[in-house]
C-alpha cells in the first residue's frame, strides 16, 4: 500500500480502514441473521416476529421462511470476507472495489425504489439497508485510488 504521494497514501489508508469496518459491520449483522434464518428462530417469523423487519420475506410465497433472505445473507457473508480481504492491499483489489461500489450503489436504487412502492411494509428499509449499501458505494467512491496512483 506504498505510495509515493502522501495525500494518495492518507487516501489509501483510509479507504483501508474502511473495508476493515464495512467487512467486520457486515459480518456482525449477516451472521446472526443467517444464523438465526436457519434455526428459524421465532424473532424472524413473517407472523409477529419482532426482528422480521430486518429482512426482505416474500409474502406471496405463502411460506414463514421465503429464500431470499438467506440468499442475501450468505453473499453479504462472503462480500464481508472480500471488504477484509481488500483491505490488506486496496490498489491490488480495484477491480473488485469498483464491483463492490457500482453493484451496491445499483442496488440501493433498486432496493429504495422496490421499498417506496411498499411503505407500509419496508419503510424501515430506508434505515438500514438501503443506507448500508449506499454509504458503502460512497465511501469506496470517495476513497479509492486515483488512476494515477493504481498505476503507480
Amino acid at each position: 500500500m506504498d505510495v509515493q504521494d502522501p495525500k494518495q497514501d492518507r487516501k489509501l489508508r483510509a479507504l483501508a480502514t474502511f473495508l476493515r469496518v464495512y467487512g467486520v459491520l457486515s459480518l456482525a449483522i449477516f451472521v446472526p441473521l443467517f444464523l438465526g434464518f436457519l434455526v428459524r428462530t421465532p424473532l424472524l417469523a413473517e407472523a409477529g416476529g419482532p426482528l422480521n423487519w430486518t429482512i426482505w420475506n416474500d409474502v406471496s410465497s405463502g411460506h414463514e421462511h421465503a429464500h431470499v433472505p438467506p440468499m442475501l445473507f450468505a453473499i453479504y457473508i462472503v462480500w464481508g470476507v472480500f471488504l477484509l480481504v481488500a483491505a490488506r492491499n486496496p490498489l491490488a483489489n480495484r477491480s473488485f472495489l469498483s464491483f463492490t461500489m457500482w453493484a451496491n450503489l445499483a442496488h440501493g436504487l433498486l432496493m429504495a425504489g422496490q421499498a417506496a412502492m411498499d411503505l407500509d411494509r419496508y419503510w424501515s428499509k430506508f434505515l438500514t439497508d438501503i443506507p448500508f449499501v449506499l454509504i458503502l458505494a460512497l465511501g469506496i467512491f470517495l476513497l479509492r485510488p486515483s488512476r494515477r496512483a493504481a498505476a503507480g
